[in-house]
């Protein structure tokens, strides 16, 4: 396994708006599935055993757009906290720095991410 180091991205950042902005752009756009990436966890799983949810040949655009749902609002609960490991745009969200369970991660790609990660 390859470590991995989070850094929270807090509310009133840059890179928080923006993540936000994004999100709530491409919600109804018909390219989001080729820009942004989901991921599915079980509880107890690291980020290097997630599943991309693109990819999935069974119900994809169900669970894709399910989990896009809880991104939208995860990223507007002020309990949920993001995190991005560090370098990349890979995103998932915590109730805090400290617990261990790691919640719809997701990716930006292509254009988005050097919107974010110039």
């Amino acid at each position: 396994m390859c470590s991995l180091k989070m850094e929270q991205i807090k509310r009133n950042s840059r890179e928080f708006k923006v993540v936000k902005e994004l999100l709530v752009d491409y919600a109804e756009s018909a390219t989001r599935k080729k820009v942004i990436k989901l991921y599915a966890l079980k509880p107890y799983q690291s980020l290097e055993e997630r599943i991309l949810i693109n990819d999935l040949k069974k119900d994809v655009a169900i669970l894709y757009d399910l989990s896009y749902e809880s991104i939208l609002e995860y990223i507007r609960d002020r309990s949920k906290k993001l995190f991005r490991e560090d370098k990349v745009a890979l995103y998932y969200f915590k109730s805090s720095s400290k617990s261990k369970w790691i919640e719809y991660p997701f990716e930006l790609t292509g254009k988005l991410k050097k919107q974010v990660m110039p």
